[in-house]
C-alpha cells in the first residue's frame, strides 16, 4: 500500500527556508540572504545564549565563517506541522579560528569537528521567527581534545 501525502504549499516553503539556512546562510556564509528568510524580531535560542534581530542572527553567521574554514550540514529529517519544522541534521567543519564555548575559548585552526543537532523553527510570514537549537557541545569538546576522558 502507497500513502500519498502531499504538503501544504506553507509546509514546503517553511521547509526549504530552513534547508536554504542551513546550505546557503551557514553552510555558504550567504548573509545577503538573512533578510530573507527570518522575520525582523526573530530571536534564536541557542546553547550559548539567546540571539534576537537579524543584526544578531548575522552575527552568528559571521562568527561562523571566522571560527570555521569549512562548514557543511547534512540534514537528515525534516518535519513539521502548522507555523513549526524540526531539522535533525550533522554539522562537519574545519577549524580555522577560534571556538568559543560555554567553558571558554580556544584556537582549534585546522582541527576537523563533527557533531549532531536539532533545531527546531517557528515561522511568521513565512519567515523564520524563533528558532531552539540543541546540539552534541560535548562531543565536539572531546573531539577537539579539549578534555580528556579518563
Amino acid at each position: 500500500m502507497t500513502i500519498d501525502i502531499q504538503l501544504s504549499h506553507q509546509e514546503s516553503v517553511h521547509r526549504q527556508v530552513v534547508r536554504s539556512y542551513f546550505h546557503k546562510v551557514l553552510d555558504q556564509g550567504n548573509v545577503e540572504l538573512i533578510e530573507d528568510l527570518f522575520h525582523p524580531q526573530c530571536v534564536m535560542h541557542r546553547p550559548g545564549g539567546t540571539v534576537v534581530g537579524l543584526d544578531a542572527v548575522r552575527g552568528v553567521v559571521e562568527h561562523r565563517k571566522e571560527t570555521f574554514s569549512q562548514f557543511g550540514t547534512e540534514i537528515h529529517d525534516i518535519f513539521g506541522s502548522g507555523d513549526r519544522v524540526v531539522a535533525r541534521l550533522t554539522h562537519r567543519g574545519v577549524g580555522g579560528g577560534i571556538w568559543r564555548s560555554r567553558l571558554g575559548s580556544y584556537d582549534i585552526t585546522g582541527k576537523t569537528v563533527t557533531w549532531n543537532a536539532i533545531a527546531i523553527f517557528r515561522f511568521e510570514a513565512d519567515r523564520i521567527i524563533e528558532e531552539w537549537v540543541t546540539r552534541d557541545e560535548l562531543g565536539v569538546i572531546l573531539q577537539l581534545g579539549l578534555f580528556q576522558t579518563v
